[in-house]
Protein backbone atom coordinates (compact mmCIF):
# COMPACT_ATOMS: atom_id res chain seq x y z
CA UNK A 1 0.00 0.00 0.00
CA UNK A 2 2.80 2.40 0.97
CA UNK A 3 4.71 1.44 -2.15
CA UNK A 4 1.68 2.21 -4.30
CA UNK A 5 1.25 5.63 -2.62
CA UNK A 6 4.94 6.45 -3.12
CA UNK A 7 4.82 5.40 -6.73
CA UNK A 8 1.75 7.62 -7.29
CA UNK A 9 3.58 10.65 -5.82
CA UNK A 10 6.57 10.09 -8.10
CA UNK A 11 4.30 9.92 -11.15
CA UNK A 12 2.56 13.18 -10.20
CA UNK A 13 5.91 14.96 -9.70
CA UNK A 14 7.27 13.70 -13.00
CA UNK A 15 4.12 14.89 -14.84
CA UNK A 16 4.47 18.34 -13.25
CA UNK A 17 8.06 18.58 -14.48
CA UNK A 18 7.03 17.65 -18.01
CA UNK A 19 4.23 20.26 -18.00
CA UNK A 20 6.56 23.04 -16.64
CA UNK A 21 9.41 22.55 -19.17
CA UNK A 22 7.41 23.40 -22.35
CA UNK A 23 6.01 26.52 -20.69
CA UNK A 24 9.45 27.60 -19.60
CA UNK A 25 10.80 26.85 -23.06
CA UNK A 26 8.11 29.05 -24.64
CA UNK A 27 8.89 31.86 -22.21
CA UNK A 28 12.61 31.66 -23.00
CA UNK A 29 11.89 31.58 -26.71
CA UNK A 30 9.64 34.64 -26.40
CA UNK A 31 12.28 36.51 -24.44
CA UNK A 32 14.93 35.63 -27.01
CA UNK A 33 12.68 36.73 -29.85
CA UNK A 34 11.89 40.06 -28.16
CA UNK A 35 15.57 40.63 -27.48
CA UNK A 36 16.55 39.89 -31.07
CA UNK A 37 13.74 42.10 -32.39
CA UNK A 38 14.86 44.96 -30.15
CA UNK A 39 18.45 44.55 -31.34
CA UNK A 40 17.34 44.55 -34.98
CA UNK A 41 15.25 47.70 -34.43
CA UNK A 42 18.13 49.39 -32.61
CA UNK A 43 20.55 48.51 -35.39
CA UNK A 44 18.11 49.73 -38.05
CA UNK A 45 17.54 52.95 -36.12
CA UNK A 46 21.28 53.47 -35.80
CA UNK A 47 21.77 52.93 -39.53
CA UNK A 48 18.93 55.34 -40.28
CA UNK A 49 20.47 57.98 -38.02
CA UNK A 50 23.88 57.54 -39.67
CA UNK A 51 22.30 57.97 -43.11
CA UNK A 52 20.41 61.04 -41.95
CA UNK A 53 23.63 62.53 -40.56
CA UNK A 54 25.44 61.83 -43.80
CA UNK A 55 22.63 63.46 -45.79
CA UNK A 56 22.63 66.48 -43.48
CA UNK A 57 26.40 66.72 -43.68
CA UNK A 58 26.34 66.59 -47.46
CA UNK A 59 23.50 69.11 -47.57
CA UNK A 60 25.36 71.50 -45.26
CA UNK A 61 28.60 71.17 -47.16
CA UNK A 62 26.81 71.47 -50.47
CA UNK A 63 25.18 74.69 -49.31
CA UNK A 64 28.58 75.86 -48.07
CA UNK A 65 30.09 75.08 -51.46
CA UNK A 66 27.27 76.99 -53.14
CA UNK A 67 27.81 79.91 -50.82
CA UNK A 68 31.50 79.84 -51.64
CA UNK A 69 30.71 80.22 -55.33
CA UNK A 70 28.79 83.43 -54.85
CA UNK A 71 30.52 86.62 -55.94
CA UNK A 72 30.42 89.00 -53.00
CA UNK A 73 31.21 92.37 -54.50
CA UNK A 74 31.06 95.56 -52.50
CA UNK A 75 29.36 98.40 -54.37
CA UNK A 76 31.48 101.23 -55.70
CA UNK A 77 32.03 104.23 -53.47
CA UNK A 78 31.47 107.81 -54.50
CA UNK A 79 34.03 110.48 -53.69
CA UNK A 80 33.79 114.24 -54.19
CA UNK A 81 37.04 115.83 -55.38
CA UNK A 82 38.36 118.49 -53.01
CA UNK A 83 40.75 121.32 -53.79
CA UNK A 84 44.32 120.06 -53.72
CA UNK A 85 43.33 116.40 -54.18
CA UNK A 86 45.58 114.17 -56.27
CA UNK A 87 44.59 110.77 -57.60
CA UNK A 88 47.41 108.88 -55.90
CA UNK A 89 46.73 110.66 -52.62
CA UNK A 90 43.05 109.67 -52.84
CA UNK A 91 44.02 106.05 -53.54
CA UNK A 92 46.36 105.92 -50.55
CA UNK A 93 44.07 107.77 -48.17
CA UNK A 94 40.67 106.37 -49.12
CA UNK A 95 41.48 102.87 -50.42
CA UNK A 96 44.69 102.19 -48.45
CA UNK A 97 46.19 99.96 -51.11
CA UNK A 98 49.80 98.81 -51.24
CA UNK A 99 52.26 100.78 -53.38
CA UNK A 100 52.56 97.86 -55.80
CA UNK A 101 48.77 97.85 -56.34
CA UNK A 102 48.51 101.55 -57.24
CA UNK A 103 48.96 101.08 -61.04
CA UNK A 104 46.20 98.43 -61.09
CA UNK A 105 43.94 100.68 -58.98
CA UNK A 106 44.49 103.61 -61.36
CA UNK A 107 43.37 101.41 -64.27
CA UNK A 108 40.28 100.26 -62.34
CA UNK A 109 39.30 103.87 -61.53
CA UNK A 110 39.69 104.76 -65.21
CA UNK A 111 37.46 101.85 -66.25
CA UNK A 112 34.62 102.72 -63.85
CA UNK A 113 34.77 106.43 -64.72
CA UNK A 114 34.61 106.30 -68.55
CA UNK A 115 33.22 109.82 -68.87
CA UNK A 116 36.27 111.35 -67.25
CA UNK A 117 38.95 111.76 -69.91
CA UNK A 118 41.82 112.43 -67.50
CA UNK A 119 41.49 110.97 -64.00
CA UNK A 120 44.66 112.79 -62.95
CA UNK A 121 43.15 116.21 -63.69
CA UNK A 122 39.66 116.46 -62.21
CA UNK A 123 38.05 119.72 -61.17
CA UNK A 124 37.12 120.20 -57.48
CA UNK A 125 33.49 119.32 -56.84
CA UNK A 126 33.45 116.48 -59.36
CA UNK A 127 32.11 113.19 -57.98
CA UNK A 128 34.02 110.07 -59.06
CA UNK A 129 33.56 106.38 -58.40
CA UNK A 130 36.08 104.47 -56.30
CA UNK A 131 36.24 100.66 -56.38
CA UNK A 132 34.97 98.65 -53.40
CA UNK A 133 36.50 95.46 -52.05
CA UNK A 134 35.68 92.34 -54.06
CA UNK A 135 35.91 88.66 -53.14
CA UNK A 136 36.72 86.83 -56.36
CA UNK A 137 34.46 83.96 -57.29
CA UNK A 138 35.88 80.47 -57.37
CA UNK A 139 35.63 78.47 -60.63
CA UNK A 140 32.41 76.38 -60.72
CA UNK A 141 33.00 72.65 -60.40
CA UNK A 142 31.01 69.50 -61.19
CA UNK A 143 28.78 67.77 -58.65
CA UNK A 144 31.24 64.93 -58.10
CA UNK A 145 33.99 67.36 -57.39
CA UNK A 146 31.69 69.16 -54.94
CA UNK A 147 30.98 65.87 -53.17
CA UNK A 148 34.70 65.12 -52.95
CA UNK A 149 35.34 68.61 -51.61
CA UNK A 150 32.51 68.09 -49.11
CA UNK A 151 34.08 64.87 -47.92
CA UNK A 152 37.47 66.55 -47.59
CA UNK A 153 35.87 69.48 -45.80
CA UNK A 154 34.19 67.10 -43.33
CA UNK A 155 37.52 65.41 -42.72
CA UNK A 156 39.36 68.69 -42.38
CA UNK A 157 36.87 69.90 -39.78
CA UNK A 158 38.19 67.27 -37.42
CA UNK A 159 41.79 68.38 -37.95
CA UNK A 160 43.36 71.28 -36.04
CA UNK A 161 43.93 74.49 -38.01
CA UNK A 162 47.49 75.21 -39.04
CA UNK A 163 48.95 78.37 -37.58
CA UNK A 164 50.39 80.65 -40.26
CA UNK A 165 54.04 81.36 -39.89
CA UNK A 166 54.72 84.96 -38.96
CA UNK A 167 57.11 86.53 -41.42
CA UNK A 168 60.19 87.77 -39.69
CA UNK A 169 60.35 91.53 -39.67
CA UNK A 170 63.36 92.89 -41.47
CA UNK A 171 65.66 94.83 -39.20
CA UNK A 172 68.15 97.45 -40.31
CA UNK A 173 71.65 96.80 -38.90
CA UNK A 174 72.73 99.45 -36.33
CA UNK A 175 75.64 100.72 -38.43
CA UNK A 176 73.35 101.08 -41.46
CA UNK A 177 70.75 102.91 -39.39
CA UNK A 178 73.38 105.29 -38.05
CA UNK A 179 74.54 106.04 -41.61
CA UNK A 180 70.94 106.91 -42.52
CA UNK A 181 70.64 109.12 -39.44
CA UNK A 182 73.84 110.96 -40.31
CA UNK A 183 72.84 111.46 -43.94
CA UNK A 184 69.38 112.84 -43.10
CA UNK A 185 70.72 115.24 -40.47
CA UNK A 186 73.52 116.42 -42.76
CA UNK A 187 70.94 117.26 -45.43
CA UNK A 188 69.24 119.53 -42.87
CA UNK A 189 72.48 121.43 -42.14
CA UNK A 190 73.27 119.32 -39.09
CA UNK A 191 76.46 117.48 -38.15
CA UNK A 192 77.30 114.47 -35.98
CA UNK A 193 80.49 114.04 -33.95
CA UNK A 194 81.37 110.47 -33.00
CA UNK A 195 85.01 110.84 -31.92
CA UNK A 196 86.79 112.66 -29.10
CA UNK A 197 85.24 114.35 -26.09
CA UNK A 198 82.74 117.15 -25.70
CA UNK A 199 83.11 119.39 -22.65
CA UNK A 200 80.22 121.10 -20.89
CA UNK A 201 81.38 123.74 -18.39
CA UNK A 202 79.61 124.01 -15.04
CA UNK A 203 79.71 127.31 -13.19
CA UNK A 204 80.70 125.89 -9.81
CA UNK A 205 81.58 122.23 -10.03
CA UNK A 206 83.83 122.22 -13.08
CA UNK A 207 82.74 120.51 -16.30
CA UNK A 208 80.95 117.50 -17.73
CA UNK A 209 82.88 115.40 -20.24
CA UNK A 210 80.89 113.55 -22.91
CA UNK A 211 82.56 110.67 -24.75
CA UNK A 212 81.37 111.22 -28.33
CA UNK A 213 82.11 107.63 -29.35
CA UNK A 214 79.49 106.43 -26.85
CA UNK A 215 77.09 109.39 -26.90
CA UNK A 216 77.26 111.11 -30.34
CA UNK A 217 76.86 114.88 -30.40
CA UNK A 218 74.52 116.43 -32.99
CA UNK A 219 74.82 120.15 -33.82
CA UNK A 220 72.23 122.11 -35.80
CA UNK A 221 72.64 125.46 -37.54
CA UNK A 222 70.35 127.13 -34.96
CA UNK A 223 72.95 126.33 -32.24
CA UNK A 224 70.89 123.44 -30.87
CA UNK A 225 73.11 120.69 -29.43
CA UNK A 226 71.69 117.18 -28.96
CA UNK A 227 73.49 114.41 -27.08
CA UNK A 228 72.17 111.16 -28.53
CA UNK A 229 72.17 108.35 -25.97
CA UNK A 230 71.64 105.29 -28.17
CA UNK A 231 72.33 102.68 -25.48
CA UNK A 232 70.74 104.29 -22.43
CA UNK A 233 74.12 104.99 -20.84
CA UNK A 234 73.33 108.33 -19.22
CA UNK A 235 71.24 108.59 -16.06
CA UNK A 236 68.41 111.00 -15.47
CA UNK A 237 70.57 113.21 -13.27
CA UNK A 238 72.77 114.11 -16.25
CA UNK A 239 69.69 114.89 -18.34
CA UNK A 240 68.32 117.16 -15.62
CA UNK A 241 71.69 118.83 -15.13
CA UNK A 242 71.90 119.64 -18.84
CA UNK A 243 68.34 120.98 -19.08
CA UNK A 244 68.78 123.08 -15.92
CA UNK A 245 71.98 124.77 -17.08
CA UNK A 246 71.60 125.19 -20.87
CA UNK A 247 68.51 126.13 -22.87
CA UNK A 248 69.85 124.91 -26.20
CA UNK A 249 71.42 121.62 -25.02
CA UNK A 250 69.38 118.41 -24.89
CA UNK A 251 69.96 114.79 -23.98
CA UNK A 252 67.84 112.44 -26.11
CA UNK A 253 67.54 108.83 -24.97
CA UNK A 254 66.40 106.10 -27.33
CA UNK A 255 64.64 102.82 -26.70
CA UNK A 256 66.00 99.50 -27.90
CA UNK A 257 62.89 99.09 -30.06
CA UNK A 258 63.30 102.49 -31.75
CA UNK A 259 63.98 102.29 -35.47
CA UNK A 260 65.78 105.02 -37.41
CA UNK A 261 62.51 106.92 -38.04
CA UNK A 262 61.63 106.95 -34.34
CA UNK A 263 65.13 108.19 -33.46
CA UNK A 264 64.95 110.92 -36.11
CA UNK A 265 61.58 112.09 -34.78
CA UNK A 266 62.98 112.37 -31.27
CA UNK A 267 66.05 114.29 -32.41
CA UNK A 268 64.36 116.61 -34.94
CA UNK A 269 61.38 117.50 -32.78
CA UNK A 270 63.69 118.32 -29.87
CA UNK A 271 65.06 121.33 -31.77
CA UNK A 272 63.37 124.71 -31.90
CA UNK A 273 63.86 125.27 -35.61
CA UNK A 274 62.96 121.95 -37.24
CA UNK A 275 59.95 119.66 -37.22
CA UNK A 276 59.28 116.15 -38.52
CA UNK A 277 55.70 115.26 -39.40
CA UNK A 278 53.86 112.49 -41.23
CA UNK A 279 53.40 113.10 -44.95
CA UNK A 280 49.61 112.96 -45.26
CA UNK A 281 49.00 114.66 -48.63
CA UNK A 282 50.83 114.74 -51.97
CA UNK A 283 53.26 117.63 -52.30
CA UNK A 284 53.36 119.88 -55.37
CA UNK A 285 56.95 120.63 -56.36
CA UNK A 286 57.92 123.38 -58.79
CA UNK A 287 55.68 125.29 -61.16
CA UNK A 288 56.87 124.74 -64.75
CA UNK A 289 55.93 121.95 -64.69
CA UNK A 290 54.46 121.13 -61.27
CA UNK A 291 55.38 117.64 -60.04
CA UNK A 292 53.14 115.78 -57.59
CA UNK A 293 55.09 113.67 -55.12
CA UNK A 294 54.14 111.67 -52.03
CA UNK A 295 56.56 110.98 -49.18
CA UNK A 296 56.09 109.23 -45.84
CA UNK A 297 57.73 111.86 -43.61
CA UNK A 298 58.54 115.54 -44.04
CA UNK A 299 61.30 117.40 -42.19
CA UNK A 300 61.12 121.17 -42.53
CA UNK A 301 62.67 124.30 -41.09
CA UNK A 302 60.59 126.69 -39.02
CA UNK A 303 63.10 129.53 -39.38
CA UNK A 304 60.96 132.63 -40.09
CA UNK A 305 63.96 134.45 -41.60
CA UNK A 306 64.58 131.91 -44.32
CA UNK A 307 63.23 133.08 -47.67
CA UNK A 308 63.24 129.52 -49.01
CA UNK A 309 62.75 127.03 -46.16
CA UNK A 310 64.58 123.78 -46.72
CA UNK A 311 62.53 120.59 -46.63
CA UNK A 312 63.39 116.92 -46.74
CA UNK A 313 60.98 114.15 -47.64
CA UNK A 314 61.66 110.63 -46.39
CA UNK A 315 60.30 107.88 -48.58
CA UNK A 316 60.30 104.43 -46.96
CA UNK A 317 61.02 101.63 -49.40
CA UNK A 318 59.46 98.31 -48.43
CA UNK A 319 59.72 95.04 -50.30
CA UNK A 320 58.75 95.39 -53.99
CA UNK A 321 58.46 99.19 -53.76
CA UNK A 322 59.73 101.13 -56.76
CA UNK A 323 62.39 103.83 -56.57
CA UNK A 324 61.85 107.32 -57.94
CA UNK A 325 63.66 108.29 -61.14
CA UNK A 326 66.76 110.34 -60.40
CA UNK A 327 65.45 113.14 -62.60
CA UNK A 328 62.39 113.52 -60.35
CA UNK A 329 64.55 113.66 -57.22
CA UNK A 330 66.93 116.17 -58.81
CA UNK A 331 64.05 118.39 -59.95
CA UNK A 332 62.52 118.17 -56.50
CA UNK A 333 65.77 119.24 -54.86
CA UNK A 334 66.11 122.19 -57.25
CA UNK A 335 62.68 123.31 -56.06
CA UNK A 336 63.30 123.05 -52.32
CA UNK A 337 62.54 119.43 -51.40
CA UNK A 338 65.31 116.91 -50.78
CA UNK A 339 63.98 113.38 -51.26
CA UNK A 340 65.72 110.61 -49.31
CA UNK A 341 64.70 107.00 -49.98
CA UNK A 342 65.30 104.52 -47.16
CA UNK A 343 65.09 100.74 -47.41
CA UNK A 344 63.84 98.98 -44.29
CA UNK A 345 66.76 96.57 -44.58
CA UNK A 346 69.65 98.14 -46.49
CA UNK A 347 69.34 101.80 -45.55
CA UNK A 348 69.94 104.53 -48.12
CA UNK A 349 68.85 103.57 -51.64
CA UNK A 350 68.28 105.36 -54.92
CA UNK A 351 68.39 104.98 -58.66
CA UNK A 352 71.60 105.96 -60.46
CA UNK A 353 71.83 109.07 -62.61
CA UNK A 354 70.02 108.74 -65.92
CA UNK A 355 71.82 109.65 -69.13
CA UNK A 356 69.37 110.73 -71.83
CA UNK A 357 70.30 111.14 -75.48
CA UNK A 358 68.58 114.41 -76.28
CA UNK A 359 68.65 116.46 -79.44
CA UNK A 360 68.52 120.26 -79.04
CA UNK A 361 64.97 121.28 -78.17
CA UNK A 362 63.15 122.93 -81.10
CA UNK A 363 62.25 126.57 -80.45
CA UNK A 364 59.63 128.31 -82.59
CA UNK A 365 60.29 132.07 -82.87
CA UNK A 366 57.38 134.38 -82.12
CA UNK A 367 58.80 137.47 -83.83
CA UNK A 368 56.31 137.13 -86.68
CA UNK A 369 53.56 134.82 -87.87
CA UNK A 370 55.69 133.95 -90.91
CA UNK A 371 58.71 132.87 -88.86
CA UNK A 372 56.58 130.90 -86.40
CA UNK A 373 54.66 129.14 -89.20
CA UNK A 374 57.79 128.14 -91.09
CA UNK A 375 59.47 126.76 -87.95
CA UNK A 376 56.35 124.79 -87.02
CA UNK A 377 55.78 123.05 -90.37
CA UNK A 378 59.50 122.41 -90.86
CA UNK A 379 59.73 120.71 -87.47
CA UNK A 380 56.79 118.52 -88.41
CA UNK A 381 58.86 117.17 -91.29
CA UNK A 382 56.85 118.82 -94.07
CA UNK A 383 58.39 120.17 -97.26
CA UNK A 384 58.22 123.94 -96.80
CA UNK A 385 59.65 127.10 -98.38
CA UNK A 386 59.59 130.65 -97.09
CA UNK A 387 59.01 133.85 -99.14
CA UNK A 388 57.96 132.06 -102.32
CA UNK A 389 56.65 133.94 -105.40
CA UNK A 390 53.30 132.55 -106.55
CA UNK A 391 52.50 133.34 -110.22
CA UNK A 392 48.87 134.37 -110.59
CA UNK A 393 48.80 135.89 -114.11
CA UNK A 394 51.30 135.83 -116.97
CA UNK A 395 51.62 137.91 -120.14
CA UNK A 396 51.24 134.98 -122.53
CA UNK A 397 47.96 133.74 -121.11
CA UNK A 398 46.44 136.81 -119.46
CA UNK A 399 48.18 139.69 -121.21
CA UNK A 400 49.85 140.89 -118.02
CA UNK A 401 52.15 139.54 -115.32
CA UNK A 402 51.19 139.36 -111.62
CA UNK A 403 52.56 137.36 -108.72
CA UNK A 404 52.32 137.48 -104.93
CA UNK A 405 54.86 136.46 -102.32
CA UNK A 406 53.62 133.71 -100.01
CA UNK A 407 54.94 133.67 -96.46
CA UNK A 408 55.26 129.88 -96.47
CA UNK A 409 54.53 127.34 -99.19
CA UNK A 410 53.92 123.79 -97.95
CA UNK A 411 53.79 120.70 -100.18
CA UNK A 412 51.79 117.89 -98.57
CA UNK A 413 50.26 114.85 -100.26
CA UNK A 414 50.41 116.37 -103.77
CA UNK A 415 48.74 119.54 -102.58
CA UNK A 416 50.08 123.05 -102.16
CA UNK A 417 49.21 125.02 -99.04
CA UNK A 418 49.92 128.75 -98.95
CA UNK A 419 50.33 130.31 -95.50
CA UNK A 420 49.75 134.03 -95.78
CA UNK A 421 49.83 136.76 -93.14
CA UNK A 422 48.68 139.68 -95.33
CA UNK A 423 45.22 140.69 -96.49
CA UNK A 424 44.31 139.51 -99.99
CA UNK A 425 41.39 140.69 -102.10
CA UNK A 426 38.62 138.18 -102.79
CA UNK A 427 39.63 138.11 -106.48
CA UNK A 428 43.16 137.00 -105.61
CA UNK A 429 41.83 134.42 -103.16
CA UNK A 430 39.51 132.94 -105.79
CA UNK A 431 42.27 132.92 -108.39
CA UNK A 432 44.65 131.09 -106.06
CA UNK A 433 42.01 128.53 -105.13
CA UNK A 434 41.07 127.97 -108.78
CA UNK A 435 44.73 127.24 -109.43
CA UNK A 436 44.48 124.35 -106.94
CA UNK A 437 46.05 126.01 -103.90
CA UNK A 438 44.81 125.72 -100.31
CA UNK A 439 45.02 128.98 -98.35
CA UNK A 440 45.75 129.35 -94.62
CA UNK A 441 45.53 132.88 -93.27
CA UNK A 442 47.34 133.90 -90.08
CA UNK A 443 48.00 137.26 -88.44
CA UNK A 444 51.01 138.71 -86.71
CA UNK A 445 48.87 139.67 -83.73
CA UNK A 446 47.54 136.11 -83.36
CA UNK A 447 48.81 134.20 -80.34
CA UNK A 448 51.14 131.25 -81.03
CA UNK A 449 48.33 128.89 -79.95
CA UNK A 450 45.96 130.51 -82.46
CA UNK A 451 48.51 130.31 -85.28
CA UNK A 452 49.13 126.62 -84.52
CA UNK A 453 45.41 125.93 -84.46
CA UNK A 454 44.87 127.58 -87.87
CA UNK A 455 47.82 125.85 -89.54
CA UNK A 456 47.12 122.39 -88.10
CA UNK A 457 43.44 122.63 -89.04
CA UNK A 458 44.35 123.76 -92.54
CA UNK A 459 46.86 120.93 -93.01
CA UNK A 460 44.48 118.31 -91.52
CA UNK A 461 46.97 117.34 -88.82
CA UNK A 462 45.34 115.98 -85.61
CA UNK A 463 46.15 117.89 -82.42
CA UNK A 464 44.87 118.48 -78.91
CA UNK A 465 45.24 121.53 -76.70
CA UNK A 466 44.86 121.49 -72.92
CA UNK A 467 46.46 120.06 -69.80
CA UNK A 468 48.47 116.85 -70.02
CA UNK A 469 49.32 114.60 -67.07
CA UNK A 470 52.07 111.99 -67.00
CA UNK A 471 51.61 109.52 -64.15
CA UNK A 472 54.42 107.22 -63.01
CA UNK A 473 52.17 104.31 -61.93
CA UNK A 474 50.66 104.17 -65.42
CA UNK A 475 54.12 103.16 -66.65
CA UNK A 476 54.82 100.82 -63.70
CA UNK A 477 57.01 103.43 -62.04
CA UNK A 478 57.10 104.87 -58.54
CA UNK A 479 54.17 107.13 -57.57
CA UNK A 480 54.69 110.58 -59.03
CA UNK A 481 52.96 112.73 -61.62
CA UNK A 482 53.79 115.82 -63.64
CA UNK A 483 51.50 117.95 -65.78
CA UNK A 484 51.60 121.01 -68.00
CA UNK A 485 49.50 122.98 -70.48
CA UNK A 486 50.35 122.83 -74.15
CA UNK A 487 49.42 121.53 -77.59
CA UNK A 488 49.92 117.88 -78.52
CA UNK A 489 50.50 117.34 -82.23
CA UNK A 490 50.05 113.80 -83.52
CA UNK A 491 52.23 112.82 -86.47
CA UNK A 492 54.69 109.93 -86.60
CA UNK A 493 55.65 111.00 -83.06
CA UNK A 494 53.94 112.87 -80.26
CA UNK A 495 55.13 116.48 -80.13
CA UNK A 496 54.12 118.66 -77.17
CA UNK A 497 54.51 122.40 -77.80
CA UNK A 498 54.83 124.43 -74.59
CA UNK A 499 55.55 128.05 -73.66
CA UNK A 500 58.07 127.60 -70.82
CA UNK A 501 61.63 126.37 -70.28
CA UNK A 502 61.31 122.78 -69.14
CA UNK A 503 63.90 121.08 -66.98
CA UNK A 504 66.11 119.06 -69.33
CA UNK A 505 66.17 116.00 -67.06
CA UNK A 506 62.37 115.95 -67.00
CA UNK A 507 62.39 116.38 -70.76
CA UNK A 508 64.63 113.31 -71.02
CA UNK A 509 62.32 111.36 -68.70
CA UNK A 510 59.26 112.27 -70.80
CA UNK A 511 61.02 111.20 -73.98
CA UNK A 512 62.37 107.97 -72.47
CA UNK A 513 59.24 106.75 -70.67
CA UNK A 514 56.36 108.29 -72.66
CA UNK A 515 58.02 108.89 -76.07
CA UNK A 516 56.93 112.50 -75.64
CA UNK A 517 58.98 115.04 -77.61
CA UNK A 518 59.01 118.66 -76.46
CA UNK A 519 59.20 121.92 -78.42
CA UNK A 520 58.69 125.45 -77.13
CA UNK A 521 57.97 128.92 -78.40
Amino acid sequence: MIKQYTLALIMVAFSAVLIYQPANSKENTAQTTLKETAEIKTEAKAKTEVKEKEVKSKTAVSSTAKATHKIISAKVRYYKIKKGDGLMGIIRRELKVAETDIPKTVRIIKSINPRIKNVNKINPGTVIKLPGRTVLAETPVKTKAVDQKALKLTENQTQPKKIAEVKRKKVMPPEVGFAVLKHVLTQMNGSITTTGNYYLPLSKTGQVTIDCSKIPVIEFDDNTIVFLDLENRANNNLKKMISDNWSNYYLVKTDKNDDVIAILKKVINTTKSYRMIKGEKPMMIGAFPPVELTVDWVIFSTFPKQTKPSKQGLRLIHENNLLLPKSIKNYSQKNGLIVTEISEETGLVGKPEEVYSLQPMPVFPTTSAKDFSYALVSNLGLSAEKDVDIQMFDTVKDGFNLSIKADVLVNKENKKYIIYSQILSPQFVNALKQAGNELIFVKDNDSPEKIMEKILHGLNIPFTSGNFTFSGPEKNQAPYALNFNGTKIKTDKDLYVIDFDIDQELRGLLQEVWSANIAKY
